[in-house]
C-alpha cells in the first residue's frame, strides 16, 4: 500500500453495498480540537496542547443503485420478496456494524464499527440520478481497541 485509489467495493455488515456514486465515497468529520496550556512564566510560547475533542471520523457517499433490498441494507425498512418493491422502516432509524472498504489498488480499510444513516437526496431529472444519501459515523469500539486498520487486502485486518 503507497497510494489508495479508487473504488472497488463497500461492504456493510458483510453484505456488499450496491452501486456507489461516481463521486465515491469522502472521509471527512469534525477536526480535533485543542487547549494550549500557558505558564505564567513562560509567556513567548504554550508549555504544552492538549487534546480538548478527538474530533470524529465521517465516511459519506450517495447510494445510487436503488434496488428495494439495496434500500432496505442502508435504510432499514423491508424489501418484497420478489424484489419489486421496498417500504420504509416508520421513522428514520441508525444501523450499526462492521465496514470494509476495498480500493482499486488492492487496499482494504476494515472499520470495527460504525453508525449508518441513510436518507434520500436529489432530483427527479435528466442530468443524474435520485440517490440515498449515507453517512457512516465510525464508533470507538466497545472492547477500546484501534477503531480502524488499512492494509493490503491480503493482510490480517481487524474487523
Amino acid at each position: 500500500m503507497e497510494h489508495v485509489y479508487g473504488l472497488d467495493a463497500l461492504v456493510f455488515g458483510g453484505k456488499e453495498i450496491g452501486d456507489i456514486s461516481n463521486d465515491s465515497i469522502d472521509w471527512g468529520g469534525d477536526e480535533p480540537s485543542t487547549v494550549k496550556v500557558w505558564a505564567a512564566q513562560k509567556r513567548a510560547a504554550p508549555v504544552t496542547e492538549i487534546i480538548d475533542n478527538p474530533g470524529t471520523d465521517v465516511l459519506e457517499f450517495d447510494l445510487i443503485q436503488l434496488k428495494p433490498e439495496n434500500l432496505a441494507q442502508v435504510m432499514g425498512g423491508t424489501a418484497s420478496e420478489d424484489g419489486k418493491k421496498w417500504d420504509a422502516p416508520a421513522k428514520k432509524i441508525f444501523l450499526e456494524d462492521s465496514v470494509t472498504v476495498r480500493s482499486a489498488d488492492g487496499t482494504e480499510v476494515a472499520i470495527k464499527k460504525v453508525k449508518l444513516i441513510a436518507y434520500p437526496r436529489g432530483k427527479f431529472g435528466y442530468s443524474d440520478v435520485f440517490k440515498i444519501h449515507c453517512k457512516m459515523t465510525i464508533l470507538a469500539p466497545e472492547d477500546g481497541s484501534s477503531p480502524y486498520s488499512m492494509g493490503d487486502a491480503e493482510a490480517e485486518l481487524v474487523g
